[in-house]
């Protein structure tokens, strides 16, 4: 029972995908997600509670899964590059999925899974920050580097990814390896 639903749940996720691809995210309604599916709108609160959630579901599924598992096993800068590969991979879908406003934007789903990894990252490695600067909580150091992050991905992203997702991946370590005084020295 449970790979029917979880296909079925796929094939949903399908057919709003390739809807974004082809129409505004404001057009697309629950009706033409499921006549795409051939299953009848019932099927679809079964296992989504509205669009938003597809999206979410699809993000998570493709690529934030993996990264919370990398990070779980202390590879935090390969978490970094399955996401932004992840999202090179599909960067048509990523890039419209950037044009959804509100709460539930996608800006805001990739805002809450990066500050999450980074709440993760920073309460296993900031024990000694901790103790000299108190005021580096595992919070403000998660925002400041979520912040960094997600403005990077989107401003690439929004470009039509101007540089490879490797290029990218070595730019930010560079610059997560040194200083702005080291940069302007």
């Amino acid at each position: 029972m449970d790979s029917k639903k979880d296909l079925t749940k796929e094939l949903l996720a399908d057919c709003f995908h390739e809807l974004l691809l082809t129409m505004p995210f404001d057009k697309i309604t629950i009706k033409t997600i499921t006549d795409r599916a051939g299953l009848i709108r019932p099927t679809f609160y079964k296992h989504f509670q509205d669009k938003y959630e597809v999206l979410e579901w699809i993000f998570q599924t493709d690529i934030s899964d993996g990264t919370r598992t990398l990070i779980q096993n202390g590879r935090a800068y390969d978490a970094v590059v399955l996401l932004v590969k992840g999202l090179e991979k599909d960067k048509d879908f990523y890039r419209k999925a950037l044009t959804i406003d509100g709460p539930n934007s996608f800006l805001e789903i990739l805002k809450k899974d990066v500050y999450a990894s980074f709440l993760k990252i920073a309460g296993l490695y900031s024990v000694k920050i901790k103790e000299t600067i108190p005021i580096l909580t595992d919070a403000r150091i998660a925002s400041f580097y979520t912040n960094g992050l997600v403005s990077t991905i989107y401003d690439w992203l929004k470009s039509g990814c101007y540089c490879s997702a490797d290029d990218l991946c070595r730019a930010y370590h560079y610059l997560m390896m040194h200083s702005a005084v080291d940069l302007i020295s």
